[in-house]
């Protein structure tokens, strides 16, 4: 494994910046319709290349999360009322964007009685009803693992259901205490159990690298997410956001993530996209008609 000084980032870790025309329609559509993404909350590297691209990951329920996750940048506290105009709007940048494929993600919103699970269940319904042809991606909280809640979203008519389960179990206690790896295991698994019900859904998940793991809690967490059902799998650097945050412990090779992909490969993933700028919603419409071809 390489070494070398985690406060120096190496020289593959470079997000691509672009201001053309794309980038700004982009941003004035967000702009205009009062919309949140992930691109700019989370602090995505990959923003420039997405959003010239007109590649958009909404973020939905507002831009403050009720858990406090050492490595993420969204601010956590007290959320204001979900805006009932929001699945609207958001059916509305879609159209304007003419997307292909778009992912929509949320804050964790545990203050709801729900947990957010109707206001994903409206975008579905707005979003498919302007644009029937468009194919969607949700990227949802752990929902508390409730088998009613989690049935709303996989009928609701997306295509793909995401929940990262971020990293291995050992770090959870200190990175992630709001959140629990079992739980998380478990919305994984209740998802793919409902395609015995009819969803016609693929499951995804993602893991962040560079928190501290070693390659066998690594390897271990991907076997979980395969027997949990999942179809689609994303292997990223974890880059921490601000001194305040978690810090990074190591820097993992374009080589290392080749080599680790190739191993999920191996366990039998419908599709694996592994690399340092890796994010959960990177290419997201490949990846989705990747594993549809191999069925």
């Amino acid at each position: 494994m390489d070494k070398m000084k985690i406060s120096d980032r190496p020289p593959w870790i470079r997000g691509r910046v672009s201001w053309d025309k794309g980038f700004g329609e982009v941003r004035d559509i967000l702009r205009g319709l009062n919309l949140h993404s992930v691109c700019l909350e989370a602090a995505c590297p990959n923003k420039g290349e997405c959003w010239q691209g007109r590649h958009v990951t909404f973020l939905i329920m507002g831009d403050v999360c009720t858990r406090g996750c050492l490595f993420c940048n969204i601010k956590g506290g007290v959320p204001d009322p979900c805006d009932l105009a929001e699945p609207c709007n958001v059916a509305e940048a879609v159209r304007k964007l003419e997307a292909g494929h778009v992912v929509v993600t949320s804050v964790t919103r545990d203050d709801l009685e729900d947990r957010g699970a109707g206001h994903f269940v409206a975008v579905a319904r707005e979003v498919k009803k302007r644009t029937d042809d468009v194919t969607v991606e949700f990227l949802i909280p752990d929902l508390g693992a409730d088998e009613d809640l989690l049935r709303k979203v996989a009928f609701s008519g997306v295509e793909v259901i995401g929940h990262n389960i971020e990293m291995p179990e050992a770090l959870y206690p200190e990175i992630r205490p709001g959140a629990d790896y079992r739980r998380s295991l478990n919305t994984l698994e209740k998802l793919a159990s409902l395609r015995n019900e009819g969803a016609r859904i693929f499951v995804k998940s993602s893991v962040i690298l560079g928190l501290g793991e070693s390659e066998g809690d690594l390897l271990r967490t991907l076997e979980d997410l395969r027997k949990a059902g999942v179809d689609i799998v994303y292997l990223g650097q974890y880059l921490s956001p601000s001194r305040r945050h978690w810090p990074v412990k190591k820097y993992y090779s374009p080589d290392n993530f080749r080599r680790l992909g190739k191993k999920a490969e191996h366990m039998g993933f419908g599709a694996v996209c592994a690399g340092p700028m890796v994010r959960s919603s990177y290419r997201a419409g490949e990846s989705y008609r990747k594993c549809k071809t191999r069925g």
